[in-house]
Order: structure tokens, then sequence, then C-alpha cells
């Protein structure tokens, strides 16, 4: 990528952070919501305590959901309005979780959220289709550099075949994924598919009904 494209780049970025800051700004409720779909799959399958380390935290209710059942809950988000939301958040419902802002390819973000042992899972909800290639890129950089073998990487996104339905937030930045691309990628950083499916009815808002793929990797011994 020559200069002229990285400051390209680095402007896209910073319009999608103002973007959300000013989102989250507007909705910041210090009260609990009912977790997603996805959060509540995820929790089924770890049957021990683990290190959840959430990518794209957002409002906090997932992160809110796996503290009140024990885990250790770090997210992670480039909104200086939605991790303050989230900190708000945590305080009045009296849950044990951290939150810190920053983009995913910050150098240092892999030494601040691996934590001294497992288990982990790295999860990443609805975040994976508002970054580029790029970020994606540094998505799994970053889980393969924090995730142990037998830790998990667990991701659900919109898919391309998401691209033409209704959306409720017209207005949010979306990149329609391929599952296939995507899995061979994670594959080259050392994950293994340990469950994956995809369709309708897994993620429905309003009239949104998203075409989704949800998949959980498991770090493979190398």
């Amino acid at each position: 990528m020559d200069q002229d494209d990285q400051t390209v780049d680095a402007a896209m970025r910073d319009a999608r952070t103002d973007y959300w800051d000013d989102y989250y700004a507007a909705r910041a409720t210090p009260v609990r919501k009912l977790p997603s779909q996805f959060a509540t799959f995820v929790a089924g399958e770890l049957y021990e305590r683990h290190r959840v380390i959430e990518l794209g935290c957002g409002d906090g209710r997932d992160a809110m959901f796996f503290a009140s059942y024990g885990h250790e809950v770090i997210g992670v988000d480039a909104s200086h309005a939605a991790v303050e939301s989230c900190r708000t958040l945590a305080e009045t419902l009296g849950e044990d979780a951290s939150f810190i802002v920053s983009r995913i390819e910050a150098p240092d973000l892999a030494a601040r959220v691996r934590g001294e042992r497992g288990p982990r899972v790295v999860y990443a909800r609805f975040f994976l289709h508002t970054i580029n290639e790029s970020e994606e890129e540094s998505l799994l950089d970053l889980a393969a550099a924090i995730t142990d073998p037998g830790d998990l990487l667990a991701v659900e996104y919109r898919t391309v075949r998401d691209a033409s339905g209704a959306k409720v937030t017209e207005t949010h930045y979306r990149r329609f994924v391929m599952p296939a691309a995507f899995e061979a990628r994670a594959l080259g950083r050392g994950f293994d598919v340990a469950y994956t499916v995809e369709g309708f009815g897994f993620a429905k808002y309003r009239q949104d009904d998203a075409y989704v793929a949800r998949t959980l990797f498991r770090r493979h011994a190398t």
C-alpha cells in the first residue's frame, strides 16, 4: 500500500470511528440488555471459566452477559464513547469487566489483552463485517497472537448473501464477507473449524433478518 492509499485508509478509519462515537454517545443507557443469540450459544460451549476477549464490544450487552456468568471479560473498541458507556454499565451493574479503547491493528494490543493464563475465547459478533479486509487480517493475526492450543475464536458476521436484504440501520458501514475465504485465512493462522452454520433467523432485529455465518474455531497444536 503506497502513501496515498495509507492516507485514504486512515481517513476512512477515522470517519468510521467518529460515526460510532456519535452512535454510541446518543444511545448510552446504563441498563442491562438481553444478550445476543450468539453470546448464549458461545456461553453454552464454555464449560469452565474463560478469559473472554471481545473485539468490537459496542454497547457491552454481550460482555455483561459473559461477566454475569463468571467469565473474565475484557472488551475492546475503537470508539471512546462505546468504551465509556461499557465502563459505566459495568460499574452500574456491579459486573467485573474491563474495557479498553484500541484499534485491532495496534501493536501493543495483544500484550494488553492476552493475560497470563487461559483458557481464552476471542469473541467478535457483528464486528468482522464492520472492518475492511486489511483490518480482517489484523483481527486474525491478533487472535493467533493471544491464543494457545485449545483456545477459541468465535465470530458471527453478515455474509455476501445478506447484501440485498433490508437493513434497519442503513448508514452503518458494512462489508459483506465470503465465509469460505475467511475460514481459509483463519486456517492459515492455526485455527480449525469446530462448528459452523449459515442462515437466517440467527440475528433478527425488527425487519432486519440478517443472513449470517457463525463459526467457532479452535486453535490447534503446532
